[in-house]
């Protein structure tokens, strides 16, 4: 089979991700909270498993990106991810959500930092910027139609559209063995990268990029931040609709699963608009202009989280959940298109780890004190403390704002 050009093969996986993304995500924690039977604690924890997984190898599988192939990364990351959410969707039981989140993280892994850097590699910096903000747009547009067929497929069996996202990832590893090439990509040499010392020593490298960047410092800094953040709001949210909310209308049997995946599409509605203007105006070319845009979202996010812990209005609460993901939708493509534009090519896979590292230790130093919040107390209560926990981002964005832009940063 013919390789296929990196933007498109990259918009190919982007929105093959969201896709599948969508079809596992929108009745995952119903499927949890429902089937499974789990209590706002182990929720927390079956998230704690996951980015602790993360934090152990985001770096090292970073590394070896850079050192081996960022495309047999990305591969075997594929299929792993692909595997874990067979075994969740399989065995409704605590145990085996645990072990699929474990499977589930290592091939987050391979993927981070992986996929990005390759593209860049493939057809330069300064031209990945655009497309990751149009591939956002792509898996924004796919996760809508994931969403609708996951509510469907769920109405007659729950773990279906789970089962169906595991095998669908397989099926993508498989495509990208045949299609995706590699050209960019200057592996070490043969005798260089057999020993774990050549692996420390790039994710040494990667490390002293940070530390010596400070923006690249500042960037780290708000992926920790929103990792302390983000794993309770990603698993209280569900079960505070569940728990504290009537659907206003009904849909028959298993109709919340119908609004579940309302939610999901108003999401991606919004999310899609926010990266068009994003795009349009050159947010990830400016650098004044992404921090204002940075600095927007960062202060719209946490006052969504405490209309949506504290409203008792359902179509408010809907509102909330709506500019919570606009703002998700949004932060990650620009943060990744910074990122990339002042990172060596050399490190630039485990740089980009690392930075996905911050944000895995911050979900498990975060996650587990806010799920004891939300069960010890109260949801509204834990979702507060969510809220809180991202009033670091400004100062950092500040820090960003105020530094001097070394020549090769965005202009």
């Amino acid at each position: 089979m013919p390789k296929h050009s990196p933007t498109h093969l990259f918009l190919v996986i982007s929105g093959g991700r969201a896709f599948f993304n969508a079809l596992v995500f929108t009745v995952n924690l119903v499927y949890q909270v429902e089937t499974v039977g789990l209590d706002p604690l182990q929720l927390v924890l079956v998230g704690t498993v996951l980015e602790v997984t993360v934090v152990l190898f985001e770096v090292p599988t970073g590394a070896v990106a850079d050192l081996y192939s960022r495309r047999l990364s990305v591969i075997v990351g594929m299929a792993l991810i692909g595997c874990g959410f067979l075994l969740e969707g399989s065995i409704p039981r605590f145990w085996a959500v645990l072990g699929a989140q474990v499977l589930w993280g290592t091939g987050y892994t391979f993927i981070s930092g992986a996929l990005q850097a390759w593209l860049a590699d493939e057809i330069g910096a300064d031209a990945a910027g655009p497309v990751f903000l149009r591939s956002s747009q792509v898996g924004l547009a796919a996760g809508l139609v994931g969403t609708g067929l996951s509510a469907w497929l769920a109405r007659g069996w729950l773990q279906l559209p789970i089962l169906a996202g595991g095998a669908l990832y397989i099926a993508l590893a498989a495509y990208l063995a045949l299609t995706m090439p590699e050209r960019g990509f200057r592996p070490a040499p043969a005798a260089e990268r057999d020993t774990w010392k050549q692996l420390a020593g790039t994710a040494r490298a990667g490390l002293n990029a940070v530390r010596g960047h400070p923006t690249l410092r500042v960037l780290v800094g708000l992926s920790l931040v929103t990792g302390l953040y983000s794993e309770g709001y990603e698993r209280l949210w569900t079960p505070h609709l569940l728990q504290n909310f009537s659907f206003p209308f009904s849909f028959g049997e298993g109709g919340h699963v119908i609004w579940f995946g309302i939610i999901g599409v108003g999401a991606t509605a919004t999310g899609i608009a926010a990266n068009e203007l994003a795009r349009r105006g050159k947010a990830v070319e400016v650098h004044a202009r992404l921090i204002s845009w940075l600095t927007l979202l960062y202060a719209l996010l946490p006052a969504s989280l405490l209309l949506l812990a504290w409203t008792r209005t359902f179509w408010l609460a809907l509102l909330a959940l709506w500019l919570i993901n606009l703002c998700r939708n949004t932060l990650n493509p620009l943060e990744s298109a910074w990122i990339v534009r002042i990172t060596p090519s050399a490190q630039r896979a485990t740089v980009i780890s690392l930075w996905g590292q911050a944000n895995s230790f911050g979900q498990v130093v975060g996650g587990p004190f806010v799920g004891w919040i939300g069960t010890v107390a109260r949801i509204p209560a834990a979702l507060t403390v969510s809220s809180l926990l991202l009033l670091p981002a400004q100062w950092l964005l500040a820090l960003a704002r105020g530094g001097e832009q070394p020549r090769h940063e965005l202009e």
